[in-house]
């Protein structure tokens, strides 16, 4: 996890100022762990700052970048740490090889962060709501992992959004995630899909990945002091075969019954972690 590393990181340079003498005393070993771990983190911090400038909004991402990529997973093990997110996961073993659209319903504002970290080698980018692109820092890490701002007041910018999608997929650029109830929805049933979402397996011609995800809602709740336990289930997947005989209301219904059904059998668990 992220502050475990800088706490080594910290720990070593520690280790080393006193094999080389910067301090005698025992008391000053404390204190300079504490001032190397504050000031590894704020050279991280600003370093990223720096990085992310050179990182241009106005052109389209067309490669994974490696250096951003990293800065991306130490920002989200930093935020989850720091929130206390445990993460629970089944069915990783069903994910294909290949790039592919993740569907999933929509439970809190973490969602597309968690699952962007346990995601992490396939390079998944997310359809997110506009709002999420004003954010400083993080609006340019999300542009640089081909999150993609949906402007759900613009019938044409929106169709625009979801063919650039499947064109990313398409390209092997990366995987795309996209949450069809269009917005966070805690309660038990869950909002009506937007069909047109599906548009991208369709534009890909990629298997479609179905999730479901649990108790995201309650972490700022919690946080700091008390742990959230998160449950992401990857529950099925439609071929791409599936996905060309069909349309998209056929697909989004699919993924809609798989959801439902799931959630069903484990109704008490959903259950208990709503309360």
């Amino acid at each position: 996890m992220f502050f475990n590393g800088i706490a080594v990181i910290s720990l070593v340079l520690t280790a080393v100022g006193y094999i080389a003498g910067i301090y005698e005393a025992l008391w000053a070993i404390p204190v300079a762990f504490i001032v190397l771990f504050i000031g590894v983190l704020l050279l991280w911090a600003v370093s990223g700052i720096i990085v992310t400038r050179f990182i241009n909004m106005n052109k389209e991402c067309s490669k994974f970048n490696p250096i951003y990529g990293f800065y991306t997973h130490c920002v989200i093990c930093l935020v989850m740490q720091y929130l206390r997110i445990k993460m629970h996961i089944t069915g990783k073993e069903i994910l294909p090889k290949e790039k592919f659209l993740f569907v999933c319903n929509h439970r809190g504002a973490m969602d597309p962060l968690v699952t962007m970290g346990v995601l992490r080698k396939y390079n998944i980018g997310f359809v997110a709501k506009k709002e999420l692109f004003e954010i400083p820092v993080i609006s340019r890490l999300m542009h640089s992992r081909f999150c993609l701002s949906l402007n759900r007041g613009d019938v044409k910018d929106s169709a625009k959004t979801i063919l650039r999608a499947g064109e990313i997929i398409k390209n092997d650029l990366a995987s795309m995630g996209i949450y069809p109830e269009g917005t966070r929805n805690h309660e038990d049933e869950m909002l009506p899909f937007m069909h047109g979402a599906f548009k991208i397996a369709k534009k890909a011609e990629c298997p479609i990945v179905v999730a479901t995800i649990r108790n995201t809602e309650h972490i700022m709740e919690n946080a700091p002091f008390k742990r959230t336990h998160v449950y992401l289930d990857y529950i099925g997947v439609i071929s791409k075969e599936v996905v060309a005989e069909n349309t998209t209301v056929a697909l989004s219904n699919m993924a809609r019954e798989m959801m439902e059904e799931h959630m069903k059998k484990d109704v008490g668990k959903w259950q208990k972690t709503m309360q």
